[in-house]
């Protein structure tokens, strides 16, 4: 369903089972919470950090600071920071991988640190 609603997403291969990926959500310096990929999973959780202070209010798609939000397909919050597989920047990305196919998880590691939609940065966390 999401990806008919985003129709650039349509070129992007769904999140393989095998693929393990940890994006810190960050915003300014204050760790908010933790993307993760794995088993074909997605899942969120806010931090520690984020759950103790009051300034800032949880993101929308995400208001129950306590849960774990747990789906098979990437929430729009992240889905709207893959660019389109027709840029040239993606295209080139794409050919230069594994038998010339990305999946959202590579894709939002690879260009989703920043967005124009929020203030929010995602930061791959190394061998995790």
């Amino acid at each position: 369903m999401l990806r008919k609603l985003y129709s650039w997403l349509a070129g992007v291969e769904p999140l393989p089972a095998e693929e393990k990926l940890t994006l810190k959500v960050m915003l300014g310096a204050r760790e908010v919470g933790t993307l993760c990929a794995d088993k074909g999973e997605w899942t969120f959780s806010y931090s520690d950090e984020f759950r103790k202070q009051s300034e800032i209010k949880p993101i929308m798609d995400f208001p129950d600071v306590k849960r774990q939000y747990r789906s098979r397909t990437l929430w729009p919050f992240f889905a709207l920071r893959i660019p389109s597989p027709e840029q040239p920047a993606v295209r080139e990305f794409i050919r230069s991988q594994p038998h010339e196919k990305a999946d959202e998880g590579l894709l939002l590691k690879e260009f989703g640190e920043r967005s124009i939609a929020n203030p929010f940065r995602l930061v791959p966390i190394q061998g995790a």
